[in-house]
């Protein structure tokens, strides 16, 4: 399928893109997240398409649960109907695709009309002017925003924001990928809390259903096989998820890591003590060991490149490390480490043995 040559249109009546906004297939889901980060030159109607079929389920006034139910099963049943019959069938398949795809066009635009008599529904206003930094494999980038914030962007991220930060405005972005943040803080300077802090200070990262808020602070964002992970250095960090039934959010303190899984996102957020140096290491090349345990070592590159290592000697998690190894290339890295521990690494996907 050749989604470079899609318009609005063709993105809104796409089976596999209605799944990926609704989050109705993770795979539908993955896949989109990756699509747009290698065509920027399509964020526009991307995003266009993503905002109709999102108000279609957003409303600006309350309505029946059941209500809204009916009305999505009649735009995902429009949309399965094939054209109906015409008197003369189309002699090329082209023709014959151009009507399925009008008349589900059609389809999305009966159901806007709809909720639109029941005041469910208002047009999206429009799009507003974005920015977008990334990076390549191997490629790390440093991005000042518009309040001087900075952020280091690791390989194969992608970071968006408003292209004009208005004064008074919240201060949000959009990350895909890893990212080390160094937030400024534009609050007043009695207010230190963020938890009590008014929207309009806070600065927030939108990491796929995880919304992380701050005031000013420096912290690392990664996502990494289904997983979303922050990890503090100072200050405070107020982590919300963006899922049913609205979970109370949770505060960070310094040196804390708190993992949030795709697969299970009901599940409690639960805080581990960490050194976040080490996961923010990568922003400098290289990671530093002074007397550290190969067991925390093993948890930090688990952590940050989704690996699953299995050590044949179990004593070794005991053994201490001195030194700086690069860690530019995963490989690399695991060799340095092998050759430290004098052990043989074998490496599959993110199967990781060290024998």
């Amino acid at each position: 399928m050749n989604y470079a040559a899609y318009s609005a249109e063709d993105f809104l009546v796409d089976e596999s893109f209605q799944a990926f906004v609704f989050e109705s297939d993770p795979a539908a889901v993955a896949f989109w997240r990756g699509w747009i980060i290698q065509h920027p030159a399509k964020e526009a109607e991307f995003y266009e398409a993503a905002a109709v079929l999102q108000q279609l389920v957003g409303r600006s006034q309350p309505a029946p649960e059941a209500l809204k139910r009916e009305e999505l099963a009649k735009l995902w049943h429009s949309m399965q109907q094939p054209a109906p019959p015409r008197a003369q069938p189309a002699l090329r398949t082209g023709r014959r695709a151009i009507r399925t795809r009008n008349w589900a066009v059609a389809a999305v635009a009966a159901l806007v009309l709809t909720l639109t008599g029941l005041g469910l529904w208002q047009r999206p206003e429009p799009a507003a002017a974005f920015t977008r930094y990334a990076t390549r494999s191997g490629e790390r980038r440093q991005v000042v925003l518009p309040d001087g914030s900075r952020v280091t962007l690791n390989s194969n991220s992608a970071l968006r924001l408003a292209a004009a930060w208005a004064p008074g405005q919240p201060r949000e972005v959009w990350l895909t990928g890893e990212a080390y943040f160094n937030v400024q803080h534009t609050a007043p300077a009695e207010l230190k809390a963020v938890a009590a802090a008014p929207h309009n200070v806070k600065f927030t990262v939108h990491a796929r259903a995880l919304d992380v808020a701050v005031l000013g602070t420096q912290f690392t964002v990664l996502q990494v096989a289904g997983k979303t992970k922050v990890v503090l250095n100072e200050g405070q960090i107020q982590l919300s998820r963006r899922v049913a039934g609205n979970p109370a959010p949770l505060l960070m303190k310094p040196g804390e890591l708190v993992e949030y899984n795709e697969a299970a996102p009901q599940t409690p957020l639960v805080k581990r003590v960490v050194r976040p140096e080490f996961y923010s290491a990568w922003t400098s090349g290289h990671l530093d060991f002074d007397n550290t345990p190969v067991a925390e070592i093993i948890t930090l590159l688990e952590d940050t490149y989704g690996l699953r290592i299995t050590l044949a000697n179990p004593a070794l998690r005991q053994q201490k490390l001195t030194g700086s190894i690069p860690n530019h290339d995963l490989d690399v890295l695991l060799n340095a480490v092998g050759k430290s521990l004098d052990v043989t690494v074998r490496r599959e996907g993110n199967r990781v043995w060290l024998d």
